[in-house]
């Protein structure tokens, strides 16, 4: 399943399911951990930045220092950092958050390898010790943009392992470039098909919630039970929550060899009816582009091959749509904005009075374009 960055304050956490980033060109606006994880009726998210972030409890709209949850995030290209993902037996691999020679491996910025220690002492001791440790959220980057896959709720430790097995420090590089650091054992838990509840993220974050409430029946197992007693996430149990949802979860090279196919077949449609730029007839198809009149991310499925959602435009004519520099009204005459000056509205050979063909079809769309696209002055 996807997610839109605009459904993420909404969305569930389903395992294996895409969360799409946002699409203004800032990394910091369009992190999408930062805008799953706020929580209606908490003022603070996760950080966007680095691979281990924190979110913390809060009291009456402030934060505490109590962490509420982790979340790791991995790209799976830093070599100092290879963490790994072995899906059949539901075990992470995650490296800890130092890599600086000479520094000491507790001694980290946002102090993550002393967060791995005090959790894993905790997870071996007592079911009281245990009842303080917050659950990690393990994302991992698709390679595409910012999107990110959702792999699972992780605990620290394995079924079988000690607490030193478990969370090992190894020792990297050669001298004087040595540097120690943890590589910790973490088990993905089985969690129910409907996913992590945005319920229990807000447990999770008030100060004074019930921690268990809400929360996946394994998770409740492991504060009672411990890292012997786990039952990890596993291809079987993966097959029960795709059946559940009667869906497929594609890759992310499955879903753009999807989008590919979808937007060839709208190109085809859109060049049958007229191979010319709507603009200013521009006549060489493969120059041609397929403009979406309301945006590819704003559509859902079937307005994504709707040939009346499409305009052919040839390359500058496209981009000054998609930017919302023109734009046309329900007679099909164009709209400048006004934050164009005289001189690109001559360059990009622009005048008033020019008028396209518009199928009644088209006027929703546009009407979208106007509303959501078109810069106003």
């Amino acid at each position: 399943m996807r997610f839109k960055y605009e459904e993420l304050s909404k969305a569930p956490l389903l395992i294996n399911s895409i969360y799409e980033g946002g699409s203004k060109g800032n990394p910091a606006a369009d992190d999408p951990l930062t805008k799953l994880f706020k929580v209606d009726g908490f003022t603070k998210s996760v950080g966007n930045r680095g691979g281990f972030r924190k979110s913390t409890k809060e009291l009456n709209g402030k934060t505490t220092k109590v962490i509420a949850y982790g979340v790791i995030f991995s790209t799976g290209k830093i070599k100092e950092w290879p963490d790994t993902y072995n899906k059949s037996t539901g075990t992470f691999i995650y490296y800890g958050d130092n890599k600086e020679p000479g520094n000491h491996y507790l001694n980290t910025k946002q102090k993550g390898n002393a967060w791995l220690k005090d959790i894993f002492v905790k997870a071996y001791g007592p079911s009281d010790a245990r009842k303080t440790i917050p659950p990690m959220f393990v994302f991992e980057s698709t390679g595409v943009g910012l999107n990110v896959e959702f792999l699972g709720v992780a605990v620290p430790g394995v079924k079988g392992k000690t607490r030193d097995q478990a969370l090992e420090l190894k020792t990297f590089g050669e001298l004087p470039n040595q540097f120690q650091n943890y590589k910790a054992h973490l088990t993905m838990i089985n969690i129910e098909p409907e996913g992590v509840s945005r319920e229990w993220l807000a447990q999770l974050k008030n100060i004074n919630g019930d921690n268990q409430k809400y929360a996946p029946k394994e998770w409740i197992n492991f504060l009672e039970n411990g890292p012997m007693n786990l039952n990890p996430l596993n291809s079987k149990y993966k097959e029960s929550i795709d059946n559940t949802y009667n869906v497929t979860l594609p890759s992310e090279k499955q879903y753009l060899r999807k989008v590919r196919a979808t937007q060839g077949k709208f190109r085809e449609s859109l060049l049958k009816d007229s191979s010319v730029c709507k603009v200013c007839g521009m006549n060489i198809p493969e120059l041609l582009v397929a403009s979406h009149i309301k945006p590819w991310k704003d559509s859902n499925d079937d307005e994504r091959i709707d040939f009346y959602n499409g305009l052919l435009l040839c390359p500058a004519h496209n981009a000054a749509f998609d930017s919302g520099y023109i734009s046309f009204d329900s007679e099909g005459f164009i709209i400048l904005s006004g934050l164009l000056d005289k001189k690109n509205i001559e360059l990009l050979g622009l005048k008033e009075n020019i008028k396209i063909q518009l199928k009644l079809r088209n006027l929703e769309y546009m009407a979208w374009h106007i509303h959501n696209v078109f810069k106003h002055k």
